[in-house]
Protein backbone atom coordinates (compact mmCIF):
# COMPACT_ATOMS: atom_id res chain seq x y z
CA UNK A 1 0.00 0.00 0.00
CA UNK A 2 2.71 2.20 1.29
CA UNK A 3 4.49 1.83 -2.43
CA UNK A 4 1.54 2.55 -4.42
CA UNK A 5 1.22 6.04 -2.66
CA UNK A 6 4.30 6.57 -3.29
CA UNK A 7 3.81 6.02 -7.35
CA UNK A 8 0.57 8.19 -7.42
CA UNK A 9 3.05 11.93 -7.71
CA UNK A 10 4.92 9.99 -10.18
CA UNK A 11 1.70 8.48 -11.85
CA UNK A 12 0.81 12.40 -11.89
CA UNK A 13 3.29 14.09 -13.53
CA UNK A 14 3.77 11.07 -16.20
CA UNK A 15 -0.25 11.72 -16.69
CA UNK A 16 0.66 16.20 -17.11
CA UNK A 17 3.66 15.29 -19.41
CA UNK A 18 1.71 12.61 -21.61
CA UNK A 19 -1.40 15.69 -21.71
CA UNK A 20 1.21 18.45 -22.86
CA UNK A 21 2.38 16.03 -25.79
CA UNK A 22 -1.03 15.45 -26.84
CA UNK A 23 -2.17 19.50 -27.27
CA UNK A 24 0.93 20.79 -28.66
CA UNK A 25 -0.25 22.72 -32.49
CA UNK A 26 2.22 22.33 -34.75
CA UNK A 27 2.77 25.20 -37.22
CA UNK A 28 4.70 24.74 -40.25
CA UNK A 29 7.54 27.17 -42.02
CA UNK A 30 7.98 27.33 -45.85
CA UNK A 31 11.36 28.16 -47.76
CA UNK A 32 11.22 31.25 -49.61
CA UNK A 33 13.75 32.75 -51.69
CA UNK A 34 12.03 35.54 -52.92
CA UNK A 35 12.63 39.51 -51.74
CA UNK A 36 9.51 40.82 -50.09
CA UNK A 37 9.06 44.17 -48.13
CA UNK A 38 7.87 44.53 -44.02
CA UNK A 39 5.18 46.83 -44.35
CA UNK A 40 2.46 44.38 -43.22
CA UNK A 41 0.36 44.15 -46.01
CA UNK A 42 0.58 40.38 -46.59
CA UNK A 43 0.26 41.22 -50.16
CA UNK A 44 3.62 39.58 -51.36
CA UNK A 45 3.41 36.46 -53.28
CA UNK A 46 5.86 34.44 -51.08
CA UNK A 47 2.80 34.96 -48.23
CA UNK A 48 0.64 32.88 -50.68
CA UNK A 49 2.92 30.09 -50.32
CA UNK A 50 3.16 29.98 -46.54
CA UNK A 51 0.50 27.20 -44.70
CA UNK A 52 -2.00 29.13 -42.54
CA UNK A 53 -2.88 28.41 -38.97
CA UNK A 54 -5.72 29.43 -37.44
CA UNK A 55 -7.32 29.27 -33.48
CA UNK A 56 -6.28 30.68 -29.90
CA UNK A 57 -7.30 29.73 -26.50
CA UNK A 58 -7.66 32.47 -23.79
CA UNK A 59 -5.04 32.76 -21.19
CA UNK A 60 -6.39 35.42 -18.68
CA UNK A 61 -8.80 35.91 -17.28
CA UNK A 62 -10.97 33.41 -18.79
CA UNK A 63 -8.56 30.51 -19.20
CA UNK A 64 -9.20 27.49 -21.80
CA UNK A 65 -12.55 29.66 -23.60
CA UNK A 66 -11.65 29.71 -27.43
CA UNK A 67 -11.23 33.32 -29.56
CA UNK A 68 -14.71 33.80 -30.73
CA UNK A 69 -14.59 33.17 -34.59
CA UNK A 70 -14.76 36.65 -35.79
CA UNK A 71 -11.71 37.63 -33.85
CA UNK A 72 -9.95 34.22 -35.23
CA UNK A 73 -6.13 34.51 -36.92
CA UNK A 74 -4.50 33.81 -39.40
CA UNK A 75 -0.93 33.36 -38.88
CA UNK A 76 2.00 32.31 -41.44
CA UNK A 77 5.58 31.54 -41.12
CA UNK A 78 8.08 31.79 -43.75
CA UNK A 79 12.37 31.15 -44.00
CA UNK A 80 15.39 31.70 -45.92
CA UNK A 81 19.05 31.28 -45.21
CA UNK A 82 19.08 34.74 -42.87
CA UNK A 83 15.50 35.17 -40.91
CA UNK A 84 12.42 33.35 -40.03
CA UNK A 85 9.05 35.85 -41.21
CA UNK A 86 5.90 35.52 -39.34
CA UNK A 87 2.66 37.21 -40.79
CA UNK A 88 -0.72 37.69 -38.95
CA UNK A 89 -3.88 38.65 -39.57
CA UNK A 90 -5.22 39.37 -36.82
CA UNK A 91 -9.15 40.16 -36.85
CA UNK A 92 -11.32 42.03 -34.73
CA UNK A 93 -15.32 42.92 -34.93
CA UNK A 94 -15.11 45.89 -33.46
CA UNK A 95 -11.64 47.34 -35.34
CA UNK A 96 -12.08 51.13 -34.56
CA UNK A 97 -11.78 50.31 -30.71
CA UNK A 98 -8.10 48.84 -31.44
CA UNK A 99 -5.86 50.03 -28.80
CA UNK A 100 -2.60 51.81 -29.93
CA UNK A 101 -1.35 54.09 -27.63
CA UNK A 102 2.60 55.11 -28.78
CA UNK A 103 5.35 54.10 -25.87
CA UNK A 104 8.87 54.32 -26.01
CA UNK A 105 10.63 50.04 -26.67
CA UNK A 106 9.94 47.79 -23.91
CA UNK A 107 7.09 49.45 -22.81
CA UNK A 108 3.77 47.86 -23.42
CA UNK A 109 1.30 50.51 -22.58
CA UNK A 110 -2.48 50.73 -23.57
CA UNK A 111 -1.99 48.92 -26.96
CA UNK A 112 -3.02 45.58 -28.07
CA UNK A 113 -0.38 43.36 -29.07
CA UNK A 114 1.17 40.54 -30.78
CA UNK A 115 3.62 38.57 -30.11
CA UNK A 116 5.38 35.24 -30.75
CA UNK A 117 7.29 33.00 -28.35
CA UNK A 118 10.45 30.92 -29.71
CA UNK A 119 12.73 28.09 -28.26
CA UNK A 120 15.24 27.29 -30.43
CA UNK A 121 16.17 23.84 -28.76
CA UNK A 122 12.35 22.84 -27.70
CA UNK A 123 13.61 22.10 -24.49
CA UNK A 124 11.25 24.43 -22.60
CA UNK A 125 14.16 26.05 -20.43
CA UNK A 126 14.06 29.77 -22.21
CA UNK A 127 11.97 31.51 -24.82
CA UNK A 128 13.14 34.56 -27.02
CA UNK A 129 9.95 36.74 -26.95
CA UNK A 130 9.29 39.27 -29.54
CA UNK A 131 6.40 41.34 -29.17
CA UNK A 132 4.55 44.07 -31.14
CA UNK A 133 1.87 46.60 -30.77
CA UNK A 134 -0.87 47.80 -32.85
CA UNK A 135 1.15 50.91 -32.41
CA UNK A 136 4.10 49.64 -34.35
CA UNK A 137 6.27 49.64 -31.00
CA UNK A 138 8.66 46.92 -30.40
CA UNK A 139 9.15 45.03 -27.37
CA UNK A 140 11.14 42.01 -26.58
CA UNK A 141 12.61 39.77 -23.88
CA UNK A 142 14.96 36.83 -22.81
CA UNK A 143 12.26 34.64 -20.33
CA UNK A 144 12.48 31.86 -17.91
CA UNK A 145 9.55 30.82 -15.91
CA UNK A 146 11.55 33.30 -13.40
CA UNK A 147 10.72 35.89 -15.11
CA UNK A 148 11.36 37.99 -18.45
CA UNK A 149 14.38 40.40 -19.05
CA UNK A 150 12.82 43.38 -20.82
CA UNK A 151 17.19 45.01 -20.68
CA UNK A 152 17.52 42.02 -23.62
CA UNK A 153 17.36 43.84 -27.24
CA UNK A 154 17.51 42.12 -30.31
CA UNK A 155 17.37 43.64 -34.02
CA UNK A 156 14.47 42.64 -35.79
CA UNK A 157 12.22 44.57 -38.12
CA UNK A 158 7.91 44.69 -38.09
CA UNK A 159 5.36 46.33 -39.24
CA UNK A 160 1.75 46.77 -38.63
CA UNK A 161 -1.06 47.78 -40.70
CA UNK A 162 -4.67 48.83 -38.98
CA UNK A 163 -7.39 47.11 -41.79
CA UNK A 164 -11.25 46.95 -41.58
CA UNK A 165 -11.05 43.47 -40.32
CA UNK A 166 -8.69 44.41 -37.94
CA UNK A 167 -4.93 44.44 -38.37
CA UNK A 168 -2.34 43.16 -39.72
CA UNK A 169 1.35 42.47 -38.48
CA UNK A 170 4.67 41.29 -40.26
CA UNK A 171 7.98 40.78 -38.65
CA UNK A 172 11.58 39.69 -39.18
CA UNK A 173 13.66 37.39 -36.97
CA UNK A 174 17.09 37.03 -37.95
CA UNK A 175 18.94 33.57 -36.80
CA UNK A 176 21.84 36.08 -35.60
CA UNK A 177 18.89 37.21 -32.96
CA UNK A 178 18.02 33.88 -31.56
CA UNK A 179 19.70 30.50 -30.60
CA UNK A 180 19.29 27.20 -31.39
CA UNK A 181 20.64 23.54 -32.48
CA UNK A 182 22.83 22.75 -35.40
CA UNK A 183 20.67 20.08 -36.85
CA UNK A 184 19.66 20.19 -40.27
CA UNK A 185 15.98 20.03 -39.86
CA UNK A 186 14.97 22.52 -37.01
CA UNK A 187 12.08 21.43 -34.72
CA UNK A 188 11.51 24.93 -32.48
CA UNK A 189 9.32 25.48 -29.65
CA UNK A 190 6.83 28.11 -30.17
CA UNK A 191 3.79 29.70 -29.36
CA UNK A 192 1.60 33.10 -30.30
CA UNK A 193 0.61 35.69 -28.23
CA UNK A 194 -2.29 38.01 -28.51
CA UNK A 195 -3.93 40.74 -25.94
CA UNK A 196 -6.73 42.85 -26.43
CA UNK A 197 -6.20 45.35 -24.06
CA UNK A 198 -9.58 46.78 -24.04
CA UNK A 199 -10.97 43.90 -22.80
CA UNK A 200 -7.56 42.88 -20.50
CA UNK A 201 -7.92 39.35 -22.92
CA UNK A 202 -4.99 37.35 -23.10
CA UNK A 203 -4.60 34.54 -25.77
CA UNK A 204 -2.14 31.50 -26.76
CA UNK A 205 -2.05 30.00 -30.14
CA UNK A 206 -0.81 26.71 -27.91
CA UNK A 207 -3.28 26.11 -25.18
CA UNK A 208 -1.48 26.88 -22.13
CA UNK A 209 -3.03 25.36 -18.73
CA UNK A 210 -2.89 28.02 -15.72
CA UNK A 211 -3.30 25.43 -13.56
CA UNK A 212 -0.12 23.68 -14.68
CA UNK A 213 1.92 26.86 -13.44
CA UNK A 214 5.12 26.58 -16.28
CA UNK A 215 4.08 28.23 -19.58
CA UNK A 216 7.47 27.81 -21.81
CA UNK A 217 7.17 23.90 -21.90
CA UNK A 218 3.23 24.53 -22.94
CA UNK A 219 4.41 25.74 -26.31
CA UNK A 220 2.97 23.95 -29.65
CA UNK A 221 5.98 23.25 -32.18
CA UNK A 222 7.48 25.56 -35.59
CA UNK A 223 8.53 22.11 -38.05
CA UNK A 224 9.77 22.77 -41.78
CA UNK A 225 12.82 24.78 -41.28
CA UNK A 226 16.26 22.75 -42.47
CA UNK A 227 19.36 22.72 -44.48
CA UNK A 228 19.75 26.54 -43.50
CA UNK A 229 23.14 28.12 -43.57
CA UNK A 230 22.76 30.88 -41.18
CA UNK A 231 25.52 33.56 -41.28
CA UNK A 232 27.79 34.77 -38.61
CA UNK A 233 25.73 36.20 -35.64
CA UNK A 234 27.13 39.66 -35.69
CA UNK A 235 25.49 43.22 -34.73
CA UNK A 236 26.88 46.93 -35.86
CA UNK A 237 24.89 49.31 -33.98
CA UNK A 238 25.98 52.91 -34.70
CA UNK A 239 24.87 55.72 -32.86
CA UNK A 240 25.03 59.89 -32.41
CA UNK A 241 23.74 62.11 -30.35
CA UNK A 242 24.48 66.06 -29.85
CA UNK A 243 24.28 68.44 -26.91
CA UNK A 244 23.94 72.19 -26.99
CA UNK A 245 24.96 73.89 -23.25
CA UNK A 246 23.90 77.76 -22.38
CA UNK A 247 26.37 79.08 -20.07
CA UNK A 248 26.90 82.80 -19.95
CA UNK A 249 24.89 83.74 -22.91
CA UNK A 250 26.87 81.80 -24.95
CA UNK A 251 25.75 78.57 -26.86
CA UNK A 252 27.49 75.51 -27.30
CA UNK A 253 27.07 72.72 -29.40
CA UNK A 254 28.76 69.60 -28.76
CA UNK A 255 28.56 66.27 -31.58
CA UNK A 256 29.37 62.31 -30.86
CA UNK A 257 28.97 59.09 -32.36
CA UNK A 258 29.71 55.70 -31.74
CA UNK A 259 29.53 51.54 -32.38
CA UNK A 260 28.21 49.22 -30.33
CA UNK A 261 28.70 45.77 -31.28
CA UNK A 262 27.29 42.20 -30.58
CA UNK A 263 29.38 39.26 -31.60
CA UNK A 264 28.10 35.69 -31.10
CA UNK A 265 30.99 33.61 -29.53
CA UNK A 266 29.16 29.99 -29.55
CA UNK A 267 25.41 29.47 -28.71
CA UNK A 268 26.28 30.15 -24.90
CA UNK A 269 27.93 33.25 -25.19
CA UNK A 270 27.93 36.74 -27.02
CA UNK A 271 30.82 39.23 -26.88
CA UNK A 272 29.23 42.90 -26.32
CA UNK A 273 31.96 46.03 -26.59
CA UNK A 274 31.25 49.69 -27.69
CA UNK A 275 33.82 52.01 -29.37
CA UNK A 276 33.56 55.69 -27.65
CA UNK A 277 30.82 55.06 -25.16
CA UNK A 278 28.54 57.98 -25.03
CA UNK A 279 27.74 58.30 -21.03
CA UNK A 280 25.65 61.53 -21.64
CA UNK A 281 22.82 59.92 -21.13
CA UNK A 282 23.48 57.92 -18.02
CA UNK A 283 20.71 57.83 -15.33
CA UNK A 284 22.74 58.82 -11.83
CA UNK A 285 21.40 60.56 -8.87
CA UNK A 286 21.76 64.35 -7.76
CA UNK A 287 24.60 64.93 -5.17
CA UNK A 288 23.71 65.74 -1.87
CA UNK A 289 25.33 66.70 1.12
CA UNK A 290 23.83 65.23 4.32
CA UNK A 291 25.05 67.55 7.08
CA UNK A 292 23.41 65.59 10.17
Amino acid sequence: MQTFIRSIPYFYLLLCVLTLSAQKKEAIAVYTDAPFQIDGKLDDEAWSKAIPTTGMSMFEPDNGNPLRPERDVEIRVLYNNTSVFIGALLRDDEPHLIQREITQRDRFGVADHFGVYINGFNDGQQDFRFFVSAAGVQMDCLATETGEDYSWDAIWDSAVKITNEGWVIEMEIPYAAIRFSKAEEQVWGINFYREFRRDRFRYAWNPIDARIGAIIPQAGLLSGIQNIDPPTRLFLIPYGSSYVETRNGETQTTFKAGLDVKYGINDSFTLDAILIPDFGQAAFDDVILNLT
